[in-house]
C-alpha cells in the first residue's frame, strides 16, 4: 500500500517554473509535471552525448579528409616521379645500346674479332705479359684481347621498372667491364706502337740495302744487317721509337754508335757517328736526337748505318718504315 502510494507520489507531483520579465515584472508560471522534467533532463543528456560523439566523430573526418587530400597529392607527385624515371630508364637503354655498338666498332677497328694471338709489325706475340721486356732477358710479350660484347641487350623478365633497372645494372657493369678492357687493350697497343722503330732516323736515302752483298773494304760476300743512309756529315740522327739507350760509345768496326732497346726484344743500332748525345741508361722518346752522321770505323763516306735486331737476329729495317719523316 505504501510502495503503490509513493508511485502515485512521483506522478502526480508537478513542478512550477515561474519567469519574471524585468520590464514589465508579471509574473509567468509553467507548471510542468516532475516525471516530464525527469524524461527532459535525460533526454538533453543523451543528446548532449549524441552531439558530443558526433563532433568527434567530424573532427576525426575532417584529419582524414585532410590526410586523404595529402595522400592524393603525394599520390601525384609519385606517379609524375615514376613516370619521369621510366623515361630516363628507356633513354639509359638506348645510350648503353649506342654505347654498345660503339664498344662493338672499336673492337672491329681494333681487328678483336680475331681469336688467338695477335699480330705485331715484328711478328706474333705468344705469352701473355703486357708490360715491356727488355730484349736481354729473350722473353716475348702479348696483349689478351677483351671479351667481345654481346651484339643487342638481352630480354627483361618482364615490362615491370624493377626488372628494367635490374637489367640496366647488369649491362651497364658487363660494358663497363668490356671498355674497361679494351682501353687496357689500347692502352698497351699504343705502347707497342710506341717502340716500334716506324721512323727513319735520318731523313736521307738507302746506298746500301739489307742482305747479303761484297763488302766494299775487304771484298767479303757476307750479310750486311742493316741499311746505310746516305746524308751529310753533321745530319742529326733521331730515335725512331722509344727506348732506352743501352750502349752509346766506340765499338769496333761500328765507330761511335748507340744501341736502343725498345722493349719486346727489340733493338736499333745507329753507327758510324760524329758525335754522340746521349749516355747509356738513358730513356729516349721518339724523335729525340741520339748523334750527328759521320764516317768513324769501318766506313767508306759520311752515312749512318742502321740495325734492327729481333730476339737478337738482324732484320730488315725496312719492314718498319713507314711513310711519315721527321
Amino acid at each position: 500500500m505504501i510502495k503503490g502510494s509513493a508511485k502515485k507520489w512521483w506522478r502526480d507531483r508537478f513542478v512550477t517554473l515561474m519567469v519574471i520579465p524585468e520590464r514589465t515584472r508579471e509574473v509567468h508560471k509553467v507548471v510542468v509535471p516532475f516525471f516530464l522534467l525527469k524524461l527532459g533532463i535525460i533526454f538533453v543528456s543523451l543528446a548532449s552525448v549524441f552531439f558530443l560523439i558526433i563532433g568527434f566523430d567530424y573532427i576525426h573526418v575532417l584529419g582524414r579528409m585532410a590526410e586523404n587530400k595529402q595522400l592524393k597529392g603525394e599520390n601525384f607527385k609519385l606517379r609524375q616521379e615514376i613516370q619521369l624515371i621510366r623515361n630516363k630508364v628507356e633513354t639509359m637503354e638506348n645510350t648503353i645500346e649506342r654505347v654498345r655498338n660503339y664498344a662493338k666498332k672499336l673492337q672491329i677497328l681494333t681487328g678483336q674479332g680475331d681469336k688467338g694471338n695477335t699480330e705485331l709489325p715484328f711478328g706474333p706475340v705468344e705469352n701473355e705479359d703486357v708490360e715491356r721486356v727488355p730484349a736481354e732477358k729473350g722473353r716475348r710479350s702479348s696483349l689478351t684481347l677483351p671479351i667481345e660484347p654481346d651484339s643487342q641487350l638481352p630480354p627483361p623478365k618482364d615490362n615491370t621498372l624493377s626488372s628494367r633497372v635490374e637489367r640496366l645494372q647488369n649491362v651497364s657493369l658487363s660494358t663497363e667491364t668490356g671498355l674497361s678492357r679494351l682501353q687496357v687493350y689500347m692502352l698497351a697497343q699504343s705502347a707497342i706502337m710506341a717502340a716500334t722503330p716506324s721512323l727513319l732516323p735520318i731523313a736521307g736515302w738507302i746506298s746500301s740495302p739489307f742482305g747479303y752483298r761484297r763488302h766494299p773494304l775487304d771484298g767479303a760476300f757476307r750479310l750486311h744487317a742493316g741499311i746505310d743512309l746516305a746524308a751529310e756529315p753533321g745530319t742529326p740522327v733521331r730515335a725512331p721509337a722509344d727506348g732506352m739507350v743501352l750502349f752509346s760509345g766506340y765499338k769496333e768496326g761500328y765507330g761511335k754508335c748507340v744501341v736502343l732497346d725498345h722493349g719486346y726484344s727489340i733493338r736499333t743500332l745507329f753507327a758510324h757517328n760524329s758525335k754522340l748525345f746521349v749516355n747509356q741508361g738513358v730513356r729516349v722518346r721518339r724523335g729525340e736526337t741520339l748523334s750527328e752522321v759521320g764516317s768513324t770505323g769501318m766506313s767508306t763516306g759520311p752515312h749512318l748505318h742502321y740495325e734492327v735486331r729481333k730476339n737478337g737476329v738482324p732484320v730488315n729495317p725496312a719492314a718498319f718504315f713507314s711513310r711519315a719523316r721527321f
